[in-house]
């Protein structure tokens, strides 16, 4: 027992060892998961007290485990190793030793491996124990990567990189798994909830209703918002786009007051506060009717001034309409915590007061709405004194609930019915008298106000700097409602916070007591007193310290106002008590006011928010990006200049362009690499926002954002404001040293400065954007991991609910005028799952910067872009708002999503970027924008200059690649906008410089244009909008001009007008959006944006129509085959004589029709029908096209066989008279046998006894044939052809018996290359020259093939054929090939051909010489007329030979017509269950490349290489072979469905005859009739000439019954056996095979690129526009080589375009890549855009078969055709990734995404 307790006491010694250092290593922040067992195993430590001990080489030791650098320092600080200078070398000593040592270990480990490699004597376990006990980590990560010894070359390259010390491939496969191990820890972070602390607002309200106010809910349910309270109307009710327009309209009945309250708060018109619904039943403003004793006349004076005190009718008196102050806070109190923020900030635009103390209608509990006011901003000047004369002006711009200023509060004690306390204030506050507090004599105001008494609202004056300022400060003015008294917690709460108490009191409530105790109150505080006594005109100067009297009765406003201002601005110079409201929210808790930002949700928010920016502030303001947003700085500019890099390829020394892309791209992934290391682990800002943003729920993450923005704004704001103003300052200074044309080092020097300036501005701008741009970077550079872990994907969601949520998201990078597309299309693509693929009309905007853009659009929309002064837009930033269902219905879409772009000709960018950047963001925004507003601000005509030259130029681009956004002119801060008159000179003026400015950019982009119009649909009389002044004064306490507001609206309405005219194919969904921005930025890296775009929509739309054309094509095709298999049939035997329209064109003409129907409703149909459109046409022509050639071929081949036909029907006739003797002769015989009981022998000899006989009788009749000498014939044809000297004797002596042998010397010439012969013909070209000749003699061959199975006789014309099939094949050359054939050629082939034909000539004139010699024809026969006669002579058992004889011929035709019929069943079967074949030509060519891949051969390589249609036809015969023969052996069951359908028909045919014959009394001939019925019903299934069954035609069979019966067992038992013998049939056995009738379907366009011989992707033959291809290849692969060497070249044509390179066009002619299509024919026919994707297929491709090529073309990959390092990286899996993907996006309905 002892024993066993000292056991569980070490134990337990040892997990608290063990814990103990697991708590020392995490509190250097090192993971003890990882470093304990390091420890352990590599040091033995096992306890803390161990590593007291540990000396430097113990460190050395551990140092290769680290896996982050911050780890060593963590790690030095662990194990107690100092930084002294000493240990430091020898520190780098040690380092240099082990560096050495794993280098050691690492070429002893390629050893091993080598000679494991070339020996493979090794076992796998002795290789695995070396691998486990003494290889390192990273030699074990390689092996992984390279599967073992799979790619022994890429292992060994590799390995020795390894040795040289380049170890960055290996630390990346090291470094994937901790990453993603770090944002999957990122992600499962829980943060506390605030869900469960928290609870709903609305069930608190409805806790603390004891007594409902009756009188708030009625008028809530006349508003029509009982369902919204309390507090569930969100901002997601109002940030929707409407169809009501409200410029035009006015509420027709109070539930509609509040839409129209928030819709025209929204665009910041002021005449809100006016909203009224009057009652049209029962008007206000109506005169009352007079009653009938009121209508007599009076003309007493008396009477008229008598009886005033009588009431009034009702109509006069009662109101009954909303207050407007009711409708306002009645949304106030339905509104959430957002809305109400929202609906404050925009009253404040207005230069409205603000609640600030709001009672519960219900509870009457106060609320203090400090939340709602956090996100309003206000700026000023205040003016310091500093003497008598000067003053300073000190700019602030602050979040107005933070600014502390001194607060002056009205109140009103007792009534005050000829002065109003608001109005008053209102006098105070503005100089125009705008109505900041709504009052008793403002529009819309009624008697009784239900929600405003006890309310204290709130707002101030906002000094701008001059000398008519009423206040030098900022200061806030409180205004409680109602009478004091019956506020009394409002009252106490002013009395803390005032600075200055302002009292009206009426004379005639002084006595009472409550009034009076609260005025002693007031006038015993610390606070100031201003007395307005409204019933005293004056009164004694009652000033006493620091309270004033002030008698107001019938005093004069303005020396009112004037004396009141003055003493304000006195008392207010003495008090220096200052709140902000923030401050004051302590004070609201200690009265028990509910104070909204003290829900769970949001202080869990800002809680979170404060430890973030808390963590901002441990670093310098300038320094917080570059250390805390890694990703977006220096690293992520680099990236992007060498992204750029890869549009603008040049050659480098003897480097090829494929060489710098190769480098460029090493750089790019260098870059990701020291991004990933800088930002992983990411550091706690970045985990902390993810983790929190992954787990709380929407309303905690709107607070979070809210918070953010402030905290940040915060921490940079007055720092920015005065590096901005240091800015303006330098620049203004330069400007005047630029006008003295000035040079000397001071302005140099201030260039400098603002240059520095300007980045430190750059580096200060920190806000809540460059966090979430940090977010979108994290997922760029984990995206080009290429890992298939997907925890990362979660990275976009954040975008995502915060676009669905309303926030703005960045577009477009403004720091780095850049693009990130992969984090853009993740963003896109979750939206998609998130929304579905919606419809989204896209508005742009664009304008020279600070003029009032982002203003605009918010004003318009409700938008929340940025308009702090503080911080321009940078870049484009994207939000998306929602249409109203019934508007979605009228304009065709269901989302509009707004761009906003930073201002063009931004000083700040002016100095750093070229005015390109302008150009690139204004042809980005237009050409994604449906609709672009240009927005122009005031009439400075340089401005206007720039801003329309940037534009215009931008929308030529757009008509140069055939997109067509529309656009609007907003001309803002145009003075007397309604002077018709000067608005048409105005018009005038622009129309002009559009034009002018069109002319110029036309020139610049090389195209024709005159005038706008040309350009784009414009209208200078609808097209321009004039905007009034934005604010009604001077700001910044000027409220907005209520036709600022007017414009607005008026805009929104037409830009939806506009919107519902665009056509839908321009109205993209999300999805087709994404590949538009892509294509578009694509386009614009390059340096030409015309040539460069590459509609990506477009094409996939076009995609998807080549795959339905596909299918309409096949059905036309498919139908055709059946068609024509039927009218063989049915002209073999005999049934059709001539092709009429009834047997062709009418039964074709329905199935054409019938797809016609289907073409015309899928382009009307598909979601996509705006794009095909401009297709139709040309897919009817070229299906009419079709159906003509499937016509004209089929009737063709049909005369063609009735020709055949005609032309034996001569010998037929005598065959057929030959038959007739005989059969008489027979049958004569027959009956005189007839009664006998002979046996089949005897039956036999009596036959054959006096068969000699009569054959010599009908043949002696016969006309010899003519003879022909098949020989001279062709000597004769070839003399005729050639007219060559001596070719007679050539002929003569052409050797016999042997192939055709190619003599290059005499058959091929070589063209002139370089002004010179060139040399000897490579492998290639001799193999395509092979490949011709070979394809000639197999045509000849295929030719000569069918006219023996047609038993043709021979014809001269025959010869003919041949020599043209010759020309035919050498045509095929291409044009770029540097060969021609040579006349001899085309003799010796031709001399060749004719003789190899001759032979068989020979044999088909024999074969149809005894075909048609009646002897032998006759004796074929014989057995045929022996049964017959068998029959005659048999009686009764005749009817079962009958049958035996009939079925006997049905089975061959019955076979033949099983396999015509299989062909085209597997072909169907295969184009539509076939995933390769269900698809288009290309999409069969990608799986082809795959498959290529696969079986990795060469030779298949080859093949496809040289003749890409023979590659691709050998490829369908595979897929069909294998399709039919493999282990579900689907050919057996095709054939068995055949057979089963034809022997339906045949059973069906013969039940058929039987019910027409039997009962027909008039005919003795039943037999006949019998066979003329069942031949005709199955003259289009078989191949049953009638005319052959002559010979049993007039048997005496009586019982049909019995026929019918004998002729089912005998159509049975041929069945049976036939089924057996198609059992063992194969792929040989068909005539017309299912591979061919596909690859006709498949023909598609087989033009190849003149530069790298890629065949032409479109699949529809005789396209229309240029040729294209997908994927360019190097032009190694066509045979290319580098100038005058034999150095293969590995540049790729759609890096050439890009590049500045040259290609020779003849001997001395050079032409620029970019300008290829000037080379003339075949260059104009093809469209090479630039392409700067990987194309991994081609490059793997080129390496890994580098020494075949290298044979192949007689060429090396030297020099500038070496391959570059980066090729050889790329794996098989790789490229068939690549090929995956490809296949993927075609395969989805034939759409590239």
């Amino acid at each position: 027992m002892d024993s066993q307790k000292d056991v569980l006491g070490d134990d337990e010694k040892a997990l608290l060892a063990r814990r103990l250092l697991a708590e020392a290593c995490m509190k250097e922040g090192l993971d003890d998961t990882y470093w304990l067992p390091k420890l352990s195993e590599v040091l033995g430590v096992k306890s803390i007290e161990a590593l007291k001990h540990l000396q430097y080489e113990d460190y050395l030791k551990l140092e290769c485990k680290v896996r982050y650098p911050w780890e060593t320092r963590a790690l030095r600080k662990l194990l107690q190793v100092t930084d002294s200078k000493a240990t430091s070398e020898e520190l780098q000593k040690e380092r240099l030793k082990m560096t050495k040592q794993r280098q050691e270990e690492a070429k002893q480990a390629l050893k091993e491996l080598k000679e494991y490699h070339e020996s493979r004597s090794h076992s796998k376990d002795v290789m695995k124990q070396k691998e486990e006990a003494l290889w390192l980590e990273e030699i074990r990560t390689l092996l992984k990567k390279h599967k073992g010894f799979k790619d022994w070359e890429m292992l060994e390259s590799d390995l020795n990189s390894f040795i040289e010390g380049h170890v960055d491939d290996t630390w990346d496969e090291l470094k994937k798994a901790s990453i993603i191990q770090d944002i999957e820890d990122t992600f499962q972070r829980v943060e506390p909830s605030s869900q469960s602390k928290s609870k709903p607002e609305g069930s608190e309200s409805q806790a603390n209703q004891p007594v409902a106010n009756q009188e708030f809910l009625h008028l809530l349910e006349r508003l029509g918002l009982e369902s919204h309270y309390p507090r569930k109307m969100g901002t997601e009710d109002f940030h929707i786009i409407y169809k009501t327009p409200l410029h035009d309209s006015q509420p027709s009945k109070d539930s509609e007051l509040p839409f129209y309250f928030l819709q025209k708060l929204l665009t910041v018109d002021y005449r809100v506060r006016y909203l009224t619904c009057k009652n049209q039943s029962n008007p206000v403003a109506a005169v009352p009717k007079p009653t009938e004793q009121e209508c007599e006349p009076s003309n007493s004076f008396d009477d008229f001034f008598s009886d005033l005190e009588e009431q009034a009718s009702e109509s006069a008196a009662g109101d009954s309409h909303v207050h407007p102050m009711d409708l306002q806070m009645a949304i106030f109190h339905c509104a959430d915590d957002f809305m109400r923020q929202y609906i404050s900030t925009k009253l404040a635009f207005c230069q409205f007061a603000l609640p600030l103390l709001v009672p519960n209608p219900c509870t009457s509990q106060i609320e203090f709405p400090i939340w709602s006011l956090s996100q309003i901003k206000k700026s000023w000047k205040e003016a310091e004194k500093l003497g008598e004369q000067t003053r300073i002006n000190s700019y602030k711009n602050k979040l107005i609930y933070q600014a502390e200023t001194p607060i002056v509060s009205f109140i009103r004690i007792g009534s005050s019915p000829s002065s109003s306390k608001s109005q008053i204030l209102n006098s105070l506050l503005s100089q125009c008298k705008h109505d900041t507090f709504f009052h008793r004599h403002c529009q819309g105001s009624t008697r009784d106000c239900l929600l405003m008494k006890g309310v204290v609202e709130i707002s101030w004056y906002c000094p701008r700097g001059s000398d008519d300022d009423s206040f030098d400060c900022c200061v806030a003015f409180c205004n409680l409602r109602g009478d004091a008294r019956d506020s009394e917690e409002q009252l106490r709460f002013l009395q803390e916070i005032s600075a200055v108490n302002v009292a009206l009191v009426a004379e005639s409530d002084q006595s009472d007591k409550k009034g009076m105790m609260i005025l002693r109150q007031l006038w015993e505080s610390q606070r100031p007193l201003v007395c307005l006594f409204t019933e005293k005109e004056k009164v004694a100067a009652g000033r006493s310290g620091h309270n004033v009297r002030i008698g107001i009765k019938n005093r004069n406003e303005a020396e009112l106002v004037g004396e009141l201002t003055k003493t304000i601005k006195d008392l207010l110079e003495g008090s220096n008590t200052l709140f902000s409201l923030d401050g004051c929210q302590d004070k609201a808790r200690k009265h028990g006011f509910l104070v909204d930002e003290d829900t769970a949700a949001c202080v869990a928010a800002k809680e979170k928010a404060k430890a973030l920016v808390k963590l901002l502030k441990k670093e310098r303001l300038r320094d917080m990006k570059s250390q805390l947003l890694p990703l977006q700085g220096k690293l992520w500019y680099m990236w992007c200049k060498k992204d750029k890099e890869l549009t603008r390829l040049q050659e480098k020394g003897n480097k090829s362009i494929e060489h710098h892309r190769s480098q460029t791209e090493s750089e790019k992934s260098e870059i990701r690499r020291k991004q990933l290391r800088k930002a992983f682990p990411l550091n706690e800002l970045m985990k902390s926002f993810l983790g929190f943003f992954q787990s709380q729920t929407a309303d905690t993450k709107k607070y979070f954002l809210q918070w953010m923005k402030v905290f940040m704004d915060d921490l940079s704001s007055d720092r920015l404001d005065e590096l901005k103003r240091r800015y303006h300052q330098l620049w203004s200074d330069i400007l005047a040293m630029k006008k003295c044309s000035e040079e000397n080092d001071l302005k140099s020097m201030r260039l400098s400065q603002l240059e520095a300036l300007s980045n430190e501005i750059n580096d200060s701008s920190i806000g809540l954007e460059h966090i979430l741009r940090e977010v979108g970077q994290i997922y760029e550079a984990l995206e080009s991991m290429n890992s298939k872990d997907q925890c990362f994907a979660k990275l976009p969601d954040v975008a995502v609910d915060l676009m669905v949520s309303g926030y703005p998201i960045e577009l477009m990078d403004g720091d780095a005028s850049y693009v990130p597309l992969r984090w853009i299309g993740a963003v896109f693509d979750r939206l998609i799952e998130k929304l579905g693929d919606k419809r989204v009309f896209v508005l742009s905007v664009l304008g020279i910067q600070s003029t009032g853009k982002s203003t605009l659009l918010n004003a318009m929309f409700g938008l929340q872009f940025n308009v702090s002064a503080g911080r321009c837009t940078r870049g484009a930033f994207m939000q998306l708002i929602k249409l109203d269902t019934k508007l979605q219905e009228d304009a065709g879409f269901d989302y509009m999503l707004v761009v906003d772009t930073e201002g063009l000709r931004a000083i700040e960018v002016a100095n750093k970027q070229s005015l390109n950047h302008d150009n690139e963001l204004a042809t980005f925004v237009i050409g994604i924008g449906n609709m672009t507003l240009i927005n122009i601000f005031g009439e400075n005509p340089s401005e206007m200059q720039d801003v329309l030259q940037i534009a215009v130029q931008a929308f030529l681009r757009m008509k140069q690649v055939n997109l067509s956004p529309s656009c609007l002119f907003v001309h803002q801060n145009v003075g007397e906008i309604t002077a018709k008159e000067q608005n048409m000179e105005g018009q005038r003026r622009l129309q002009e410089k559009l034009d002018k400015m069109t002319v110029t950019a036309a020139q610049q982009e090389f195209c024709d244009a005159s005038c706008f119009s040309d350009v784009i649909r414009f209208d200078v009389n609808t097209h321009i909008h004039y905007f009034a002044h934005l604010w009604e004064g001077n700001p910044p306490m000027a409220p907005p001009n209520p036709t600022y507001s007017q414009n607005v609206q008026e805009l929104k309405t037409k830009i939806l007008q506009a919107a519902k005219k665009e056509s839908q194919g321009s109205v993209l969904r999300l999805s087709s959006l994404k590949v538009r921005i892509s294509d578009l930025w694509s386009a614009l890296l390059n340096e030409n944006f015309v040539f460069s775009f590459k509609n990506s929509v477009e094409i996939a739309t076009y995609k998807k129509l080549e795959t339905a054309f596909s299918d309409w094509t096949w059905q036309l095709r498919s139908y055709v085959l059946d068609l024509q298999v039927k009218l063989d049939n049915r002209i073999r035997n005999g049934d059709l004589q001539k092709i009429t329209p009834e047997d062709l064109e009418i039964p074709l003409q329905k199935t054409s029709d019938a797809i016609m129907k289907k073409m015309e409703q899928y382009f009307s149909e598909d979601t996509d029908s705006e794009i095909l459109v401009q297709w139709k046409s040309s897919t009817e022509l070229k299906l009419r096209e079709l159906k003509d050639s499937l016509l004209l071929e089929t009737r063709k081949k049909c005369e063609s066989l009735i020709e055949l036909k005609k032309s034996q029907c001569k010998l037929d006739e005598r065959k057929s008279d030959y038959e007739n003797e005989l059969l008489k002769k027979s049958r004569q015989l027959a009956l005189s046998l007839k009664g006998k009981r002979l046996r089949e022998m005897e039956l036999r000899d009596n036959f054959i006894s006096l068969w000699a006989t009569w054959i010599i009788e009908v043949a002696s009749d016969a006309p010899p044939l003519e003879k022909v000498d098949i020989d001279v014939e062709i000597e004769n044809v070839l003399l005729e052809q050639f007219k060559e000297p001596n070719l007679h004797e050539r002929i003569r002596t052409f050797p016999k018996y042997r192939q055709f042998a190619l003599d290059p010397e005499k058959h091929v010439a070589k063209k002139k290359k370089w002004g010179i012969i060139s040399g000897t013909l490579d492998s290639a070209e001799v193999e395509n020259i092979n490949y011709i000749t070979k394809n000639i003699i197999a045509r000849v061959e295929a030719n000569i093939d069918r006219k023996e199975k047609e038993k043709r006789d021979y014809s001269r014309s025959f010869i003919h054929e041949i020599l043209n099939e010759v020309q035919k094949g050498m045509d095929t050359v291409p044009s770029h090939a540097k060969y021609s054939f040579k006349k001899d050629y085309r003799i010796d082939l031709s001399i060749y051909l004719c003789r190899m034909a001759a032979k068989r000539f020979k044999a088909m004139r024999e074969a149809f010489e005894e075909a048609n010699d009646p002897t032998v024809y006759l004796e074929s026969k014989r057995e045929d007329f022996f049964r017959c006669f068998q029959i005659s002579c048999q009686g009764a058992t005749s009817i079962t030979m009958f049958a035996g004889f009939l079925c006997d011929k049905i089975s061959p035709a019955l076979r033949q017509a099983v396999y015509e019929r299989t062909a085209l069943a597997i072909a169907r079967d295969v184009k539509g269950k076939v995933p390769e074949f269900t698809g288009n030509r290309y999409s069969l060519e990608v799986c082809l490349l795959k498959y290529l891949a696969e079986k990795e051969n060469f030779e298949y390589f080859k093949q496809y290489l040289i003749n890409p249609k023979d590659a691709l036809e050998r490829y369908i015969k595979t897929r069909v072979r294998k399709y039919c023969l493999d282990e579900n052996r689907r050919l057996e069951k095709f054939l068995d469905d055949s057979l089963t359908h034809l022997y339906e028909s045949i059973q069906s045919a013969v039940f058929a005859s039987t019910k027409v014959v039997k009962d027909r009394k008039d005919r003795n001939d039943k037999i006949s009739l019998w066979l003329d019925n069942f031949c005709s019903r199955l003259a289009a299934e078989l191949n049953l000439p009638r005319r052959d069954l002559k010979s049993i035609e007039h048997q005496e069979i009586a019982d049909i019954e019995f026929l019918n019966n004998a002729m089912t067992e005998a159509l049975c038992f041929m069945k049976d056996q036939l089924k057996k013998e198609l059992a063992g049939a194969d792929m040989s056995s068909f005539e017309q095979q299912p591979h061919t009738i596909l690859a006709k379907q498949f023909a598609g366009c087989w033009n190849m690129c003149p530069f790298c011989g890629s065949v032409c992707t479109n699949t529809i033959q005789n396209h229309d526009g240029n040729h294209q291809v997908f994927f360019h290849r190097p032009q190694a692969l066509a045979g290319g080589k580098w100038h005058k060497t034999d150095h293969l070249v590995i540049d790729i044509c759609s890096s050439n375009v890009a590049s500045d390179n040259l290609f020779l066009l003849d001997a001395d002619t050079w032409i620029p890549y970019k300008k290829y299509r000037e080379a003339g024919y075949p260059y104009n026919t093809w469209n090479i855009p630039p392409d700067t994707s990987v194309q991994a297929y081609w490059k793997w491709f080129v390496y890994h078969f580098r020494v075949n090529l290298e044979k192949l073309y007689s060429g090396r990959f030297q020099g500038k055709g070496e391959i570059p390092p980066l090729w050889k990286t790329i794996t098989k899996d790789d490229a068939l990734g690549e090929l995956e993907r490809l296949r993927g996006q075609v395969n989805k309905k034939g759409e590239l995404q």
